[in-house]
């Protein structure tokens, strides 16, 4: 590394583990699981939903796919989230002048998912430059 210029393959960010999970406002595998087990038994969505302390409307989704033999009790990829501090990660590497291109190869998070967590970083009130 020169002085004065920054070798970007240089730079070293300890990324945490880029772990997804299911944020706790969501159903979990386990509520799911008890929701297969009453429908199984008949007992119908409404009664489900006050067993399970769920939205009535999630429950009655749940059941026509169960209905139509498309409910599945593993919670669906696009539910997991990732953790704040794999965010923080991707706008300091940002930060520290980092291509999109290199962020994404270094964490193997899309590129267009980095763009919007910085983006949402610099404008907090949702306003577009």
């Amino acid at each position: 590394m020169s002085i004065g210029k920054i070798n970007k393959t240089e730079i070293s960010v300890p990324i945490a583990p880029l772990v997804r999970e299911v944020p706790a406002t969501h159903a979990s595998e386990r509520q799911r699981k008890a929701a297969k087990i009453l429908f199984d038994k008949g007992v119908g969505y409404k009664f489900v939903s006050k067993i399970l302390d769920l939205s009535p409307n999630t429950v009655r989704d749940w059941g026509r796919e169960y209905r139509r033999g498309e409910f599945c009790v593993e919670v669906s990829s696009n539910q997991y989230r990732y953790s704040q501090e794999v965010k923080d990660c991707v706008r300091s590497l940002r930060a520290q002048g980092l291509s999109w291109k290199q962020i994404s190869d270094k964490t193997g998070i899309n590129l267009s998912t980095c763009r919007s967590w910085v983006r949402r970083a610099d404008n907090p009130d949702g306003e577009v430059d």
